[in-house]
């Protein structure tokens, strides 16, 4: 039987999504400046006060959507049969290639959105933030499938991390389609090769 507290987060999480994918639909429309947290209100269907009780800024709103891929991709670490350092590449592979014409079409809208990385400080803040959250959460992983060096562990994260962000910045920069050559993975699986440690 639900409980009325698991009940309500549910709820709030949900509402949480609905106002992330209309802000990131806006953003990727009309670029972030011509956007205002109002009119992301009225799109996903809330008055202005109830965002405001969601996200500090415009901008926040888009966190939830930023994070299902981090969410996602150590969640198949997790489940992988090797060790971290031997399973991210192939899990990182796996994650960032569309497998579904709706896989697809989701990662194709992230790109006008990570274009406007660079224009935007305060989206960029953002990004950089759950990027820094998705890495603590990934030491935290790799240290209980069985590393005990800490330090190890950090820099095992960071660059599984820099790399997917560094894979997706410059893809984002390229007309490069969601598979192959030029594609989030190839260009991750890259980043990760120059970035992780040597063993």
């Amino acid at each position: 039987m639900q409980t009325r507290t698991g009940l309500m987060s549910r709820r709030k999480a949900a509402t949480a999504g609905e106002i992330a994918t209309e802000a990131a639909r806006l953003f990727a429309e009309r670029g972030v400046a011509q956007v205002t947290a109002a009119e992301i209100a009225e799109a996903s269907g809330v008055s202005l006060r109830t965002f405001y009780r969601y996200f500090a800024t415009k901008e926040d709103a888009v966190a939830p959507v930023l994070e299902i891929g981090a969410a996602r991709w150590q969640a198949a670490l997790e489940e992988a049969e090797e060790e971290p350092a031997v399973a991210i590449p192939a899990v990182l592979a796996a994650q960032l290639t569309p497998e579904t014409p709706e896989e697809a079409e989701g990662l194709s809208r992230m790109r006008p959105l990570l274009r406007a990385l660079a224009e935007d400080r305060e989206l960029r803040a953002v990004w950089h933030r759950v990027n820094h959250e998705s890495e603590e959460r990934l030491v935290g992983l790799i240290a209980e499938r069985g590393e005990r060096d800490r330090l190890a562990a950090r820099v095992l994260a960071a660059a599984a991390t820099e790399a997917i962000r560094i894979g997706l910045e410059e893809w984002s920069r390229t007309k490069a389609g969601v598979r192959g050559a030029g594609s989030p993975a190839a260009l991750a699986a890259r980043a990760y090769a120059a970035l992780a440690p040597r063993r």
